[in-house]
């Protein structure tokens, strides 16, 4: 041990590694949010075999350019997974849809879309990233609707729409 701190008493450099630690510690406490407690996984599956003509919309008007096309960042219908879950407690589920192709991976996860139903079909309400596997209802409520999270962020209820944010 070296000299100076052989002159300090044992809990007095326990004492003094904890105060390190929690001013290390601090920043970091300052930027985390609670988004509240995970109460639902969002079970995202692949689409059925069966034609989803309400979905296939949806595909082919957000990612027009890719969705059954060939090339580096085409994707077909074995490459999409989607789940359905309330997020307003109105008795209307909406709408998760996640591209599962590896052209689509990036550092925040692949790309995650929510959708609610309109009199026009399927709408966009929110974007993220996530993984097929990652993605959770929470008990955060904001004007009656439940925040989403992902792995890489968080979706809050902002206005109509939901409005990403870093987790990380």
């Amino acid at each position: 041990m070296p000299r100076n701190l052989q002159t300090i008493p044992g809990k007095a450099i326990m004492r003094i590694i904890f105060t390190l630690l929690a001013l290390l510690l601090l920043p970091l406490a300052a930027v985390a949010q609670d988004f509240g407690r995970l109460v639902a996984q969002v079970a995202l599956q692949p689409l059925p075999e069966a034609e989803t003509p309400d979905i296939d919309l949806l595909l082919r008007t957000q990612w027009k350019a890719y969705y059954n096309a060939g090339g580096p960042h085409g994707f077909f219908r074995d490459q999409v997974r989607a789940g359905r879950i309330d997020l307003n407690e109105d008795g209307r589920a909406e709408l998760f849809i996640l591209i599962d192709s590896p052209a689509w991976v990036s550092a925040k996860g692949q790309p995650l879309l929510v959708a609610g139903w309109t009199s026009r079909g399927w709408a966009p309400i929110g974007w993220s990233f996530a993984d097929s596997d990652s993605v959770f209802v929470t008990s955060e409520r904001i004007d009656g609707w439940a925040t989403i999270q992902t792995p890489t962020q968080a979706l809050q209820r902002v206005g109509k729409g939901y409005q990403a944010i870093d987790r990380r």
